[in-house]
């Protein structure tokens, strides 16, 4: 495999990720992950890398995001349970449901885009904020 072809594909691992995240939510991040590390791991140790790197990277987000969304979930039984009558989303309960969500997407931007610009110069790039669950 050519070095720039590589680095396209390393590329392309780090912002598959962030794409299957936006376009199919809530495990398209890790799926298109997942598939392109299985698809070209054999053909390099630097694709190896990486695409373990990005999948890790997405698992950790997909398991922050499940956690956010349990916490925003669990505040707002506690409110409905404590209120008599009916209760609806207020707008608290919207911004910590909802804004989780956006933090986890925005921070999943941030770090594939530099992620993936280190790819494309041939630099492996180890996220800071992953936990390293794929070996």
């Amino acid at each position: 495999m050519q070095q720039q072809e590589e680095r396209n594909w390393a590329l392309a691992m780090h912002l598959g990720g962030l794409a299957g995240m936006l376009f199919i939510p809530p495990a398209g991040n890790i799926i298109v992950a997942l598939v392109l590390w299985l698809v070209k791991r054999n053909e390099s140790e630097f694709l190896n890398q990486t695409g373990k790197e990005a999948l890790n990277f997405q698992i950790t987000l997909s398991i922050v995001n499940v956690a956010l969304n349990l916490i925003g979930m669990i505040n707002h039984w506690d409110w409905a349970w404590g209120r008599p009558g009916f209760h609806y989303w207020d707008i608290t309960d919207i911004s910590l449901f909802h804004g989780t969500r956006g933090i986890v997407y925005l921070v999943n931007i941030i770090f594939s885009i530099i992620a993936a610009t280190k790819a494309h110069n041939g630099v492996l790039y180890r996220y800071p904020l992953s936990w390293r669950l794929v070996k």
